[in-house]
């Protein structure tokens, strides 16, 4: 097993990223003594919220959201706000502010950053946001009169604090330590949305009130198996992840992990076939969509025609991860004349 992940290690905790650790020198934190879960703290007469996951810092930024809206929303964009803004206050030595605003495409519509200030003191404000695909818009009011509207990029790399080379480095140590979590299929919910093309779909296939399992429909068969943690079975994915600079790591994980993985991260999961060969063998894509954030996780499978009929065995798969939107039709091109071969009732 080859796994390489990015941690810079300092009293028994590790920062997910160099500029986490930037940011808890530069504030003088002691890491050591925090605490599983969200730490809420004041330095400066400044409120932080520090989170720590498997004695790994994650997240840093300025309390601008308690832990009762985060129970609400689990959006992306509660992290990138509290530490985008602290990263504002205390900006790398080889940018100002303004570099960074501009590099970024961040923009203040209404307010400054000295606004963020009295949005701390104060809780007594309205909050929303939204976003269109291309950037995000977020305001703060009170009494329906904007406090501090700021919009910005709908992008991975920044809403995240990683850049690629960072992202990749962890994905594969993040499936492993993911809980595979049980969602019941909905057998009458109608599941018949696409992705990029009608063939690669999220539906499951149903007979008689349960999952496909059967060598006679190989196609639906891989479907159920890569789409719901409920497919009875013992299947395991083979991950050979194509990282930046055509490197290669390789992990192998129960496929319910990396459903999970996916569920967990506001992935909607789709599926489409390559082709059916003569003894049954299933070739597919899997991909993970991530509107929120705009970034596609890619898995080109092959399923054995004996893993399609007993459910059981390992499947190789390789993994293209934090692939843009934009740039997921060019991977995606080999498959656009795929069509699933045999169908099922739903």
């Amino acid at each position: 097993m080859c796994l390489a992940v990015a941690l810079t290690v300092t009293a028994q905790k590790a920062y997910r990223t160099p500029e986490l650790q930037r940011l808890a020198t530069t504030l003088k934190i002691d890491v050591s003594q925090l605490h599983e879960g969200y730490n809420h703290l004041v330095v400066d007469d400044t409120p932080l919220t520090v989170r720590i996951q498997n004695n790994v810092l994650d997240h840093i930024g300025l309390s601008l959201f308690s832990d009762e809206m985060r129970e609400v929303s689990q959006t992306p964009v509660f992290d990138f706000l509290e530490r985008y803004f602290l990263q504002l206050k205390y900006p790398p030595s080889e940018k100002t502010v303004a570099m960074m605003v501009r590099d970024d495409g961040f923009r203040f519509e209404t307010g400054t950053l000295q606004t963020v200030d009295k949005l701390l003191s104060s809780g007594d404000y309205k909050f929303q946001y939204q976003y269109d695909g291309h950037r995000y818009v977020v305001s703060w009011s009170r009494d329906e009169a904007p406090l501090l509207v700021v919009s910005f990029p709908v992008e991975y790399q920044l809403m995240s604090g990683e850049n690629k080379i960072e992202a990749e480095s962890h994905i594969l140590n993040d499936i492993l330590q993911t809980a595979v979590v049980h969602v019941p299929d909905n057998k009458k919910e109608e599941r018949s949305d696409f992705y990029i093309m009608e063939s690669c779909t999220n539906r499951l296939y149903f007979a008689g009130g349960r999952l496909v399992t059967d060598a006679r429909h190989p196609a639906e068969t891989v479907a159920n198996m890569m789409l719901s943690t409920e497919f009875e079975g013992n299947l395991r994915l083979r991950l050979t992840q194509v990282e930046y600079g055509f490197r290669k790591s390789t992990v192998e994980v129960d496929v319910r992990q990396w459903i999970s993985f996916c569920r967990n991260n506001h992935c909607q999961l789709f599926y489409g076939v390559n082709n059916v060969s003569g003894d049954g063998s299933v070739e597919a894509v899997v991909v993970a969509v991530n509107r929120e954030e705009n970034y596609n996780h890619l898995l080109t499978i092959t399923v054995p025609a004996d893993v399609v009929a007993t459910s059981q065995g390992t499947v190789e798969a390789r993994l293209y991860s934090y692939v843009p939107t934009q740039n997921i039709r060019n991977l995606f091109g080999t498959y656009q004349k795929s069509t699933l071969k045999t169908f099922v009732s739903k």
